[in-house]
């Protein structure tokens, strides 16, 4: 979640002990957190377990889906797409995290990599630790969510609600198609504006 449900509370003038409308209220975090990712072209919210993804490059450096980098746990290239069978390449010798992973980037040493479609395994978790409650305090490698993101979570979310019933999201459960309708609606200028210094490089 980009922000948290008690802070969308505070915000829209809803008593922390009134939790009539915290279904409606946490299906918007969600809403928009899935909304924000899709238009950022990146997670953005850190997972607790790693991830598996698939890459093909066309030059030195490869831009991840997810950073902050926490931590990699392999990167295999496999033309054959036989990653079982291939041997992990070494951090700091075979490619390396460029900017201690701070955009995801990861630099082929001596080489390019592989322009095979999804030739290029990466098992990895990135992202930044989720605003909710009982995610915990970051640990080594870890980033807090901005403020700047959650400040603007809570602007957008605060708009939609106070916008429910003309929108019709009032019964709305943002799951399945649902997150459709979501990503239609327009984003607040300011939001836009700090979703776009937040957005996947293109390399």
């Amino acid at each position: 979640m980009l922000c948290t449900l008690t802070d969308l509370k505070t915000r829209i003038g809803i008593d922390s002990a009134d939790t009539a409308q915290d279904d409606l209220l946490t299906a918007l975090i969600a809403g928009f957190t899935a909304a924000a990712e899709g238009y950022c072209g990146r997670a953005l919210v850190l997972t607790a377990e790693d991830v598996t993804e698939y890459y093909s490059g066309v030059a030195e450096f490869l831009c991840l889906r997810r950073y902050p980098v926490v931590e990699i746990t392999s990167v295999k290239e496999a033309i054959d797409w036989d990653f079982d069978s291939a041997t992990a390449l070494v951090a700091d010798s075979d490619y390396r995290l460029v900017g201690s992973g701070e955009k995801g980037i990861l630099y082929r040493c001596y080489g390019k990599w592989s322009p095979v479609p999804d030739s290029i395994q990466v098992v990895y978790r990135g992202g930044f630790l989720s605003a909710e409650p009982g995610e915990g305090e970051p640990v080594e490698g870890e980033i807090a969510m901005p403020a700047d993101l959650q400040t603007e979570a809570i602007n957008q979310c605060s708009f939609l609600y106070k916008r429910k019933d003309d929108l019709g999201l009032s019964g709305v459960s943002f799951q399945g198609g649902s997150f459709n309708k979501f990503a239609d609606l327009d984003l607040l200028p300011t939001v836009r504006q700090t979703l776009d210094r937040y957005r996947r490089l293109v390399l």
